[in-house]
């Protein structure tokens, strides 16, 4: 099958204030994915490309988010507006971990806006190329940001996933949201409920391994859709963000 060996990954991380160990936990061990696709590779080599999204609210009600090589501003533009999919995806794990070293933790969570974001990255097309998004919180839907805003549009989300043929993978506490959102086909969703310290109980080098071998046994899809629908009102932020906290915070 054409794009067996080929992967896009997307992690989308909550960077809000109590999330540091997770983002250092990830620089450590990403190499850990690598090698849970090469395992059930059989000798061919990968072509994987690499991009992350650091999200949070800050206090004042401003969405902030970042990745590998931009900030808000220009990951908005580039997506609704321009349609530009340069600056996004890399495949280079030292510059993807200096990125996510430079996340500064802030504010409050504001998971499902993030989530619609992420699967609107310029994927390559899901016949060539297995697309993934990894969501990593320590909080649920419930205690963040709008969070009946955001119970209200899953189903949209659900849609948007399998439309665009994205294997989803949610590691997080217990929620209903994140429960409904693991009905979508190939979704996978780890409740952290049963672990004492959340996130920071997570063997985050056996994580990251297995969910490349779960990748690496899945198929690529026909078709899959790339045009970008924004459900939380994303198109407009870039404005707000300008004038409130520069030119690409």
């Amino acid at each position: 099958m054409a794009g067996r060996n080929c992967a896009d990954i997307v992690f989308c991380i909550d960077s809000s204030g109590s999330m540091q160990p997770c983002l250092e936990a990830v620089q450590r061990n990403i190499g850990k994915l690598l090698e849970g696709l090469a395992e059930q590779g059989q000798g061919c080599t990968w072509d994987v490309r690499f991009d992350f999204l650091a999200f949070c609210d800050t206090r004042d009600g401003v969405h902030k988010m970042s990745s590998t090589h931009m900030g808000v501003v220009s990951i908005i533009n580039k997506i609704y507006h321009q349609r530009d999919a340069s600056g996004f995806f890399t495949r280079d794990l030292s510059e993807f971990r200096s990125a996510l070293s430079r996340v500064q933790p802030d504010g409050e969570e504001m998971h499902l806006l993030a989530l619609d974001v992420a699967m609107d990255f310029p994927w390559r097309p899901s016949s060539d190329c297995h697309r993934v998004v990894v969501l990593l919180s320590d909080e649920p839907v419930e205690t963040g940001v709008d969070a009946e805003e955001q119970a209200a549009q899953v189903e949209a989300i659900i849609a948007k996933a399998m439309d665009k043929r994205i294997k989803l993978f949610i590691v997080a506490p217990e929620s209903d949201v994140f429960y409904r959102l693991s009905a979508a086909d190939r979704c996978e969703y780890t409740d952290l409920e049963s672990m004492q310290d959340g996130l920071q109980s997570v063997d985050f080098s056996r994580m990251l391994e297995a969910i490349g071998k779960s990748v690496s046994v899945s198929q690529s899809y026909e078709g899959g859709s790339n045009a970008p629908k924004p459900h939380f009102g994303q198109d407009t932020m870039t404005e707000t963000h300008r004038s409130s906290m520069g030119s690409d915070s």
